[in-house]
């Protein structure tokens, strides 16, 4: 396949007002696409510098960054123009759909630069070096930290969850105690009442027996008087 002609990614359809591409009549439509063919100008460049030798990469290192850079300064004029436009509603679509594609875009631009070295190559007097230089380092430190957010927020919301299913257990258990409590303190009523029960009969017990005692006293004591009379009177 002719690497100058492929763009090696999927690339939007870009919709106007109506749907389809404007036909130049509106400013709009004008300046989505040329965005549009900047972008695939961009990607064609890509795919182009991998195969070019040393002598001419460092041109087509230079036109790389200015399609870049182009595509660029072209989505922020959409949006501003998007933004004051009185049909500013229909071309929203059109406006994340734009976003997208510069999003991939930027995220392959970033990732070739850094990983090939082609900073390098850039002409120290281009007016643009520096600043896209700072952008890339910029770019990556936020693409890091973010990353790092949502690892921490992630993590954030396991221990959460893990926090509230520990309450969870927590609230169980101190369930379970209030239970065993209520269960220990109605077995002491238990054991009270049947202590006052024990001595009760214990002091009914004690005190039959002492009738009983006092009854058989009186009976010998009638027998012996009987017998004293008997004979006494003989």
């Amino acid at each position: 396949m002719d690497p100058l002609n492929a763009n090696n990614g999927p690339s939007i359809l870009l919709e106007g007002g109506d749907g389809m591409m404007g036909d130049g009549s509106d400013p709009i439509d004008q300046m989505i696409g040329e965005f549009q063919e900047t972008v695939s100008q961009t990607r064609r460049k890509m795919n182009v510098i991998p195969h070019v030798n040393q002598g001419e990469m460092k041109q087509n290192v230079e036109e790389l960054a200015d399609y870049y850079s182009e595509a660029r300064d072209l989505l922020e004029r959409i949006e501003d123009t998007i933004q004051d436009a009185p049909n500013a509603g229909k071309y929203l679509r059109t406006l994340r759909l734009c976003t997208k594609d510069f999003e991939r875009l930027r995220q392959r631009y970033d990732k070739m630069m850094l990983r090939d070295n082609l900073n390098r190559y850039l002409s120290e007097n281009s007016q643009l070096t520096k600043e896209r230089r700072s952008l890339l380092v910029e770019d990556a430190l936020v693409e890091s930290n973010t990353r790092s957010i949502e690892d921490i927020t992630r993590r954030l919301g396991d221990t959460t969850e893990t926090g509230g299913m520990i309450m969870s257990d927590l609230k169980g258990q101190t369930e379970q105690l209030k239970r065993s409590v209520n269960k220990v303190v109605d077995t002491d009523e238990v054991l009270k009442e049947s202590k006052k029960i024990l001595d009760g009969m214990a002091r009914s017990a004690a005190t039959n027996k002492l009738t009983t005692a006092l009854i058989i006293l009186l009976e010998l004591l009638m027998i012996f008087f009987i017998i004293w009379y008997k004979y006494l009177s003989a």
